[in-house]
C-alpha cells in the first residue's frame, strides 16, 4: 500500500457553515475522497491489514456485501492493487452505481430486497468454499473501525485542535464512522456529546437500526459512545432546508442533508456551541430525487 494514499485520506477538507448563525458548524466533505464516500478510509484500512497480515493473499476473492459506496470503494481499490473481489448488492441499488462498480472489474451478484439480504448471501457463497475466498465483512471487520480512529479524527484534531468540540454528529451506516471516531474524540475531549442519525425510512437501503437483522458485532460493544439516538427522514427533516444548503454549495448526499437539517433545527435557540459533522458523500446519484424540491427563487446564484 502506498502512503501518499492513506496521506489523502488524512486530509479530507473541513469547512464552517455560515448560514447556522450564533454557532460554529463544521463539515467535513468526504465527497473529496477517492471514489467520492467516506467509506474507501475503512476498505483501504481493511484491505490494508488484511495484505500486511498476509491472510489475503492474491490467489483469494474478497468477498463483500455492500449497498453501494463500500463496494464502489472495494472494486476501485481491488483494481488498483490486482486484487480479485465478487460484490453481493441490492438489485434496488442505481443502475449508475453498478456501471461504476463493473468498470473496475469488479464482478457483481444482485439479490432482491435489502442490504441484510445481501449480507445473508455473502455469508452463504463463503459458507460453501472458505478456502476460495476472503471474507472483508465490514459490519464485523475491527479493521472498518481503526480506519477512522486512524485516518478521520486525525483530520479533525489537526484541523480543529484549537477549539472545543462541543458535538460530534455522523450518521449509523455500519457505525464504525462515529463509534471510532468518537472513541478518540471523548479521549481529547472528555465532554463531548456525540449524537448518531438514524433513518427511519428508506434511502438507497440505508437501514435503520431498530429494524435491521445484520447490526454487526461491535456495535453493541461500543454503542455506550454514543450519547443520544435521534430518528430522521428525509421528507420531513431534510426537505425544508435542501435550497439553504444548495445557496452555500454543499451539494452532498441524502443522508448529509438529513443530519444538516436535524442540525440546524436543533440549534435554532442555542448560541456558542461548535459542532463537527460528517456529510459522508457526494450528491450525484441522488440528483433526480433533489431535483424536485430545488427552488431557484430560494437560491441566490439561480436568480
Amino acid at each position: 500500500m502506498k502512503l501518499n494514499l492513506e496521506k489523502l485520506l488524512k486530509n479530507v477538507p473541513i469547512t464552517k457553515i455560515d448560514h447556522i448563525k450564533n454557532n460554529e458548524v463544521y463539515t467535513i466533505l468526504e465527497k473529496f475522497n477517492i471514489c467520492g464516500s467516506v467509506k474507501i478510509k475503512a476498505v483501504y484500512f481493511i484491505l490494508k491489514k488484511a495484505l500486511e497480515s498476509w491472510k489475503l493473499t492474491k490467489d483469494k476473492i474478497i468477498l463483500e456485501a455492500s449497498s453501494w459506496n463500500t463496494a464502489i470503494a472495494m472494486a476501485y481499490l481491488c483494481n488498483i492493487f490486482d486484487l480479485k473481489s465478487l460484490l453481493i448488492i441490492p438489485k434496488s441499488t442505481a443502475s449508475c452505481k453498478k456501471r461504476l462498480i463493473e468498470s473496475y472489474w469488479a464482478n457483481l451478484i444482485e439479490v432482491d430486497w435489502v442490504t441484510d439480504d445481501a449480507i445473508e448471501h455473502m455469508h452463504k457463497i463463503y459458507n460453501q468454499n472458505p478456502k476460495k475466498y476472503f471474507l472483508t465483512d465490514q459490519f464485523n471487520n475491527e479493521n472498518n473501525m481503526f480506519s477512522h480512529y486512524h485516518l478521520t479524527w486525525v483530520n479533525i484534531f489537526k484541523k480543529l485542535w484549537d477549539k472545543k468540540i462541543d458535538f460530534f454528529v455522523a450518521w449509523l451506516w455500519t457505525a464504525w464512522t462515529i463509534l471510532w471516531t468518537a472513541l478518540y474524540l471523548k479521549e481529547k475531549f472528555p465532554n463531548i456529546k456525540i449524537i448518531a442519525i438514524n433513518p427511519t425510512d428508506k434511502v438507497e437501503w440505508i437501514k435503520n437500526y431498530k429494524t435491521i437483522r445484520n447490526i454487526g458485532n461491535f456495535y453493541k460493544e461500543y454503542e455506550y459512545l454514543i450519547d443520544e439516538v435521534i430518528d430522521v427522514d428525509f421528507k420531513n427533516d431534510a426537505i425544508a432546508w435542501i435550497n439553504d444548503y444548495i445557496s452555500e454549495w454543499y451539494f452532498n448526499g441524502i443522508s448529509s442533508w438529513a443530519i444538516l437539517a436535524w442540525t440546524k433545527k436543533y440549534l435554532k435557540d442555542k448560541k456558542w456551541l461548535r459542532w463537527v459533522i460528517i456529510a459522508p458523500d457526494w450528491w450525484d446519484y441522488y440528483f433526480w430525487d433533489i431535483f424536485k424540491y430545488i427552488d431557484k427563487n430560494k437560491i441566490w446564484w439561480c436568480r
